[in-house]
C-alpha cells in the first residue's frame, strides 16, 4: 500500500459512444449529465463530437481529443491538418476545456523516419505557440490508431516517440500517458512512464486483451497492470488528474463499471 493518498480528479472519454454521438441519439448534454450521475469530476470530448455539437457544457470539460496527421506526406494536406487543429483549438477555447489532445501523425509509408520527425517537431512547435495564445493547454500521447486513420501512429513505436518527446522537450507541450497503448508496444507501462513522468499531466486509463491486439476491454479485465501504474503514481505523488478511455462498447453500464473499477484500483493500490 502507498499511502492513503487522494484519488485524483476523474474524467472519461465516452468512445463507446461515440457511434451514438454520430448517429444524433448522444449529445453533449446528455453525456454531461451522465457524468455527473457518475460523479465524475469532468467529461472528455473528441473533435468528431465538438465539430457538430458545439454545446458549451455546464460542467468541466477537461480534455478533447483531436487526431492531428502532421505527417502526411503532402504538404498542403500538413498545412490544411494544422487549419483544422486551429479550428478545433478554438472550439475547445469556446467550451472551456483545459486541454487539447494533439498527436505527431501516421505511419505513412512514404515517409522517412527522419522526414516525419522533422514535420512532426514543426508543426507541435506551431501548434504550442497557438494554444499559448488561446489559454487551452497541450497533451500529446503514446497513441496508437484511432477509427478515423488508416494507419497507425508515426510515433508509436517507442524509440521514435522518446525522440519526439525530446524534440518538444522545451516547449509547453505536456504529456498524456495511455496505458494500454504502452502495453500494445509491448514496453512496461510503469518503466515507460518513469521515463517521462515529470512532464506527465494525465493518465488515460485504458485496458486491451492481450498485448498483439488493440482490443479493448473493461477497466480491469485485461493485461495492463494498473495496479502498478496507480502505485507508481501513489508513490510519486502524482497531481494530475486520470481519464478513462472507455471503449468497451457496452453502453453505460460499460461505462460505470469502468469508473467504479478505476476507483477501486486507485484505493486499493
Amino acid at each position: 500500500m502507498a499511502g492513503k493518498i487522494l484519488m485524483p480528479d476523474l474524467s472519461c472519454l465516452p468512445v463507446s459512444l461515440y457511434p451514438k454521438f454520430k448517429s444524433g441519439n448522444m449529445t453533449v448534454a446528455r453525456w454531461t449529465a451522465m457524468a455527473k450521475q457518475l460523479g465524475l469530476d469532468a467529461i472528455d470530448l473528441s473533435v468528431l463530437i465538438t465539430r457538430d455539437d458545439k454545446t458549451k457544457p455546464a460542467f468541466s470539460v477537461d480534455s478533447v481529443a483531436a487526431y492531428t496527421d502532421f505527417t502526411h506526406p503532402d504538404e498542403a494536406v500538413r498545412e490544411s491538418e494544422f487549419s483544422r487543429f486551429m479550428e478545433d483549438l478554438c472550439d475547445c477555447a469556446a467550451i472551456g476545456a483545459k486541454y487539447l489532445r494533439v498527436t505527431a501523425g501516421q505511419s505513412h509509408p512514404q515517409i522517412t523516419i527522419k522526414q516525419g520527425l522533422n514535420w512532426a517537431e514543426k508543426y507541435l512547435r506551431r501548434a504550442a505557440e497557438f494554444a499559448q495564445v488561446h489559454d487551452v493547454g497541450l497533451l500529446f500521447e503514446n497513441h496508437s490508431r484511432p477509427g478515423v486513420w488508416q494507419y497507425y501512429d508515426f510515433a508509436g513505436e517507442p524509440e521514435i516517440y522518446f525522440e519526439l518527446v525530446e524534440r518538444i522537450r522545451d516547449t509547453n507541450i505536456d504529456l498524456l500517458f495511455d496505458t494500454a497503448n504502452a502495453c500494445f508496444y509491448k514496453q512496461n507501462p510503469v518503466r515507460m512512464l518513469s521515463e517521462i513522468f515529470p512532464k506527465v499531466r494525465r493518465i488515460h486509463v485504458a485496458d486491451i486483451v492481450m498485448a498483439e491486439t488493440l482490443k479493448p476491454v473493461l477497466i480491469g479485465k485485461g493485461i495492463v497492470p494498473l495496479s502498478d501504474i496507480f502505485c507508481f503514481l501513489k508513490n510519486n505523488n502524482f497531481s494530475g488528474a486520470l481519464s478513462i478511455e472507455e471503449a468497451s462498447f457496452s453502453g453505460f453500464d460499460g461505462i460505470k463499471k469502468a469508473v467504479d473499477a478505476t476507483r477501486n484500483l486507485w484505493n486499493d493500490a
